[in-house]
């Protein structure tokens, strides 16, 4: 028997194909080679990215059922976790794998309005199987990590303003009006928190177009950022982290490991977009703690100084066109960006410091792996 739940999705997602379909033709919108940044589309059916999603949210589940603690002893978010409802969300994550196989299928042979509705119902899955778990946090989570994506995006972080920050911003903005409709709506809260993990999607494109040359390279940078990132925040949070903190920081400990693996396997540009959102996670975690912005900014003012610093004494003796050298010649960059705009802006400054900060400690332990760092 059909549940009411399916045929839902399945109608939202083909709404959005026949949407697509109906975008002039000058739009690019089903068009692979329309624009230099690609497509919805083309990234939609992409197994790298769509598996990605997967991972990311496979590592949400993971981190409800790791109750052992992350460095210093902390509470966890569910000791006792529902299996019955985690394993019917590992189900719905098992039916959307599925959903970007037929994707990706369709793809192949042309059919580009059944690829956008196989994509989108593939992501409607992800998002039921989160909601059904977490709830609205889901979707609390989510925005804050599109947030963070469009901040480091316009701040020029991980490089030129993306092509598709636009997009980023317009999908964000829908997930809010989608909530603003009926706050006590399941199904709006499915459905908006969709659009957050398309933002997500696009974001892991854009990064990774952008470092094609060197996707080995930054793929196990950022792994080192992660790990530096996991520390951080653990440091910071201390022992009277939230339940929420705490789980945060598992699913940014599972998504590290998980880009790992997938390092070891040559799949460069999954591991960078999972290592990226780990960073991401610590820093949501970190945002979380109940401290003035003020507080915040003045602690990572010291950790990024600290960090410079190591990495400048790690990288003497580097010709000055080498990768870690322009890497760090960016993190310096951003410090001072951020500091101009500290006392006007602080919650931009955290969040543009904390990732100046793990660029640089991660350029050391490129360098030497076993460095201490905090």
């Amino acid at each position: 028997m059909i549940s009411k739940r399916k045929i839902l999705n399945s109608t939202l997602a083909a709404l959005l194909a026949f949407g697509l379909a109906a975008c002039d033709e000058g739009s690019g919108i089903l068009d692979p080679q329309s624009g230099p940044a690609g497509t919805e589309l083309d990234l939609a059916v992409d197994d790298d990215f769509t598996d990605a999603l997967l991972a990311d949210a496979e590592a949400a589940l993971s981190a409800v059922e790791d109750v052992a603690s992350i460095g210093t002893s902390g509470p966890s978010l569910a000791a006792e976790p529902n299996p019955d409802l985690v394993d019917e969300a590992r189900a719905l994550l098992e039916q959307a794998r599925q959903k970007f196989v037929e994707a990706r299928r369709a793809w192949r042979h042309g059919d580009t309005e059944l690829a956008a509705q196989l994509a989108m119902e593939g992501r409607l899955l992800i998002a039921e199987a989160l909601v059904l778990v977490f709830g609205e946090e889901a979707y609390a989570d989510l925005l804050q990590r599109v947030n963070n994506v469009i901040v480091w995006l316009e701040e020029g972080v991980d490089a030129e303003v993306s092509e598709l920050l636009d997009r980023i911003r317009g999908l964000r903005d829908e997930a809010e009006a989608i909530r603003a409709e009926d706050p006590t709506s399941e199904d709006n809260l499915i459905r908006a928190t969709e659009r957050l993990i398309l933002a997500l999607q696009i974001a892991h494109r854009e990064r990774t177009q952008q470092r094609q040359q060197e996707m080995a390279q930054h793929a196990r940078h950022s792994i080192f950022m992660a790990s530096v990132g996991i520390n951080l925040a653990d440091n910071i949070i201390g022992v009277d982290r939230s339940d929420r903190q705490a789980y945060l920081l598992r699913h940014a400990i599972h998504l590290r490991n998980e880009a790992f693996r997938l390092y070891e396997a040559g799949r460069f540009r999954v591991a960078f977009a999972l290592a990226r959102e780990s960073v991401n996670l610590s820093l949501v975690a970190v945002l979380l703690e109940p401290t003035t912005d003020v507080s915040k900014v003045a602690w990572m003012e010291e950790v990024s100084n600290n960090a410079i610093a190591a990495a400048e004494q790690a990288i003497v003796g580097l010709p000055s066109d080498h990768f870690l050298v322009r890497v760090l010649e960016r993190a310096k960059e951003l410090q001072a960006r951020a500091l101009a705009v500290a006392d006007e802006r602080p919650r931009l400054a955290i969040e543009v410091l904390w990732h100046s900060s793990l660029v640089a400690w991660a350029v050391v332990l490129t360098v030497s792996p076993d460095a201490a760092v905090p």
